[in-house]
């Protein structure tokens, strides 16, 4: 029921904006980019609740993304009737109404006939989607909570939208859950809020939430997105159905989970609809209402992940170069006009934040400064780069080019890509052009900014904080797409051989079929070879290590939630033990929130270390902080026997055990509690 939830609350407050253009296939590309025009609906509401006044929880942020929603279309309606009355042509044939009926012919206008998709859209909708969510859940399902260091940060978020009822910067990012100090000026995101309210309807784990968007809603947002692209630019069924899965295992897709950003690998996702939207405001029949809805997705992706703007600017420029249509001064004022009023009212309040954001904007230093061949290599001919599932990462272990399934899936994806890049001089793969143009943009984007260390490239940096393999992630669907893109050029290649030296092959001259059956037949063997599980199993057991597995870690999150006082909060050493989770799912309050981003937040933070160092025995723990732990309201600690990987703890078992400021009153497995005893917070005046 939370999954089901999950995808509702994601999906229907934007798809709501869908009937605000007429029935028809534009409709269609609208309902593509529902999740973003949620977010965007979000953005609208989180930003200015607080600043009018007005109750801001995630409940009343909903409310207010169905109001707007509901608005936006009963206006449309308005706005076309009124057209549609100034112009008598427009007027029903006299045949569908009695002759001379006014009322007739008025009301004949305003008809609202569904426009079906064809049973070929249809599969080519579903079978990709099936695809890609079921591969999410192998990956994905079977964890106790959604894997990556950053997860927690985010799950510790968006529990506290719910514990304060408010959306707000300076309620949901906090130091901790007593004694609270704001600790950053940028944090909540829209998908927090989003992650709030399906959490909140469903009574769901938060974690729970999480895992769905990044196997369920970010997927199904991929293939709908790239589907439309396709099919808008004249692709076939096949093929867009090709190019929607083909991301799903070309490219790190889930690869970016691994670091626990569940909005790092969604933004990506929407990118093909709302790229799709920014073109058809200015090449589309409807140029203001496009751009209200394409401005709107913009700034629910700034809201999101900001940085990907520039991704979707790039793929929208090259949607725009091959779309039919033709352009003129007034339409483009219009819709630029339009999502400009759309793009910056949602996000007028934040935008002081948004710009200004100090501590989350640190970049780290070019990793190859002067180093341009490396950076080459890093962007370009670095095997890793094609593997499948992009895992590992370009310039780490190369432990997987050795396995046969991943060697293979090279040999087909390698020749592809290459081929790919014939495809502005081939009619038949102009779909695939937008695409092209994006990836070769951010490869040299990508080795300027770890290579040089000019300003310019690093203030362009600094959006992804200097972070190499951040705009891979961001680019990530360009793999696919253009794999399947050499594919159909492969194809038409062994066509053309056919019709000239076979006679019998003449009758393929002009036919679609190869093109298709060759997209078709790479991305199965693709497919296929993703699905053996030398291939996937590596990627699975990195993500094992990096979240919590197994019972034992429930029954001790549901023991300290039963168990905690009122007011009293549970402390633990961070996220090294994935206790985190035992707040954004049980909502036990904690001692440790977000580190602190803000100057303000650094000694509250500092005395939160130094009472946990103090009950846990450290040796060189500061003395006498039984005050500190007072101040703080620290009953229980909470330790585990697993460490996140890379992370050793900030504590000794056998110091711990030997310490009289804590007893054992609980154990789960691995999973240890300890009661705070009355030295552990024993304070005097002169403390």
């Amino acid at each position: 029921m939370t999954t089901i939830i999950t995808v509702l609350v994601a999906v229907v407050p934007g798809a709501l904006l869908g009937f605000a253009l007429p029935p028809g296939r534009y409709r269609w590309a609208a309902w593509a980019a529902a999740p973003a025009l949620t977010l965007g609906l979000i953005a609208l509401a989180m930003a200015w609740l607080p600043a009018l006044g007005l109750p801001d929880s995630a409940v009343a942020v909903l409310v207010v993304e169905l109001l707007v929603a509901a608005a936006a279309v009963a206006l449309s309606q308005l706005v076309a009737r009124r057209l549609a009355g100034r112009r008598p042509s427009d007027a029903e044939p006299a045949t569908e109404d009695q002759p001379g009926d006014a009322s007739g012919r008025r009301t004949s206008r305003f008809r609202v006939r569904p426009v079906l998709p064809r049973r070929a859209d249809l599969i080519g909708v579903a079978v990709p989607a099936v695809i890609s969510v079921a591969y999410g859940w192998a990956m994905l399902g079977r964890l106790v909570a959604t894997p990556g260091w950053d997860a927690m940060n985010h799950g510790y978020l968006t529990r506290r939208i719910l514990d304060t009822n408010s959306v707000e910067i300076t309620s949901a990012c906090s130091s901790g859950s007593t004694d609270t100090v704001t600790s950053c000026e940028f944090y909540p995101l829209a998908e927090n809020v989003a992650w709030a309210q399906a959490t909140h309807l469903s009574g769901g784990l938060m974690s729970t939430t999480m895992t769905t968007w990044a196997m369920v809603v970010g997927p199904l947002a991929l293939v709908a997105g790239i589907y439309a692209c396709v099919r808008v630019l004249r692709g076939g069924p096949v093929v867009a159905a090709a190019a929607a899965t083909a991301p799903v295992f070309v490219g790190p897709m889930w690869t970016s989970l691994l670091t626990g950003r569940v909005n790092e690998q969604t933004a990506p996702c929407l990118a093909g609809a709302i790229a799709l939207l920014v073109a058809l405001t200015l090449r589309g029949p409807h140029p203001v209402r496009f751009g209200l809805l394409a401005g709107l997705a913009g700034a629910g992706i700034v809201m999101m992940h900001s940085y990907d703007v520039l991704f979707i600017g790039v793929l929208a420029l090259g949607l725009l170069m091959v779309l039919r249509g033709a352009l003129s001064w007034r339409r483009t004022a219009l819709g630029v006009g339009a999502a400009a009023v759309a793009g910056l009212v949602p996000i007028l309040p934040l935008l002081g934040v948004i710009l200004g954001a100090g501590g989350e904007r640190v970049s780290d230093p070019p990793s190859l400064l002067g180093q341009w061949g490396k950076a080459v290599e890093f962007w370009v001919t670095d095997p890793q780069r094609y593997v499948l599932l992009g895992y590992p990462v370009p310039g780490g272990s190369d432990v997987q080019l050795s396995v046969p399934t991943i060697q293979i899936g090279l040999w087909i994806t390698i020749p592809c890509l290459l081929a790919s890049l014939l495809s502005p001089l081939l009619p038949q793969v102009r779909w695939a052009r937008p695409w092209l143009l994006a990836g070769v943009v951010f490869t040299l984007i990508g080795i300027w900014t770890v290579a040089s260390g000019s300003p310019a490239a690093q203030a362009v940096a600094s959006l992804w904080y200097g972070v190499r393999e951040r705009p891979r992630s961001m680019i990530f669907p360009v793999y696919g797409v253009l794999t399947v893109a050499g594919a159909v050029v492969i194809g038409l290649g062994i066509q053309w051989l056919l019709v000239r030296l076979v006679a019998r092959a003449r009758t393929l001259r002009g036919s679609t079929a190869p093109a298709a059956v060759t997209a078709a037949v790479v991305v199965l063997s693709l497919t296929s070879l993703a699905l053996v599980p030398a291939t996937w199993r590596p990627l699975r057991k990195d993500m094992v290590k990096r979240a919590p597995v197994g019972q034992p870690y429930t029954r001790a999150f549901t023991w300290l939630a039963e168990h905690t006082p009122p007011g009293k909060v549970v402390a633990y050493d961070r996220h090294r033990q994935f206790m985190t989770w035992s707040y954004a799912d049980y909502g036990t309050p904690t001692l440790f929130g977000i580190p602190p981003l803000e100057k303000a937040a650094r000694d509250n933070y500092t005395d939160r270390w130094r009472a946990f160092s103090w009950l846990v025995n450290n040796k060189k723990a500061p003395k006498d902080q039984g005050c500190t732990v007072r101040r703080f309201a620290i009953e229980y600690v909470v330790v585990g026997g697993r460490d996140y990987h890379g992370w050793p703890a900030n504590y000794e078992q056998r110091r711990l055990d030997a310490s009289d400021r804590l007893t054992l009153v609980h154990r789960e497995d691995h999973v240890r509690i300890y009661q705070v005893t009355e030295a552990g917070r024993a304070c005097s005046s002169a403390q």
